[in-house]
């Protein structure tokens, strides 16, 4: 079980991530440069869940692994972002895509700061987990 562990522990907290950066700091910003808003804000909508499915199979083996290494302190990281990524997903987004539909732009803006900083507070855990585990020596 413990091979199964350092299979998935450290891997998935770094497609955790990586795939964080790489939407945050390649997509996303590449999305809003090239496309005329009408075009790219649907499309990164369309692209949240893909994200958020992503980010929680990556969370959970990580999670999955430290656990099966008996690091649970270190799976409290992923765990974190899992619950953050079902609260986004499934109680924020709705309420931020309400907000946009019925025009209330103040709402909208502060429910997406909200999803930026718990998008960045995710990503920093995992960077600052993957950093310390990186760090350590065999």
């Amino acid at each position: 079980m413990r091979r199964l562990g350092r299979l998935l522990a450290l891997p998935g907290l770094g497609l955790l991530a990586g795939g964080m950066l790489f939407f945050s700091a390649v997509m996303a910003p590449l999305v809003f440069t090239r496309l005329p808003l009408a075009i790219g804000g649907p499309f990164i909508r369309t692209a949240f869940p893909v994200l958020y499915l992503y980010c929680l199979i990556t969370a959970g083996l990580s999670a999955f692994g430290y656990l099966l290494l008996g690091r649970g302190r270190a799976a409290l990281v992923p765990g974190v972002t899992i619950l953050g990524t079902l609260w986004s997903w499934f109680w924020l987004m709705p309420r931020l895509d309400a907000w946009r539909m019925a025009g209330n732009e103040a709402a909208f803006a502060r429910g997406h700061d909200v999803s930026t900083w718990v998008f960045g507070l995710e990503f920093f855990l995992a960077l600052l987990l993957l950093i310390r585990e990186g760090a350590k020596k065999s």
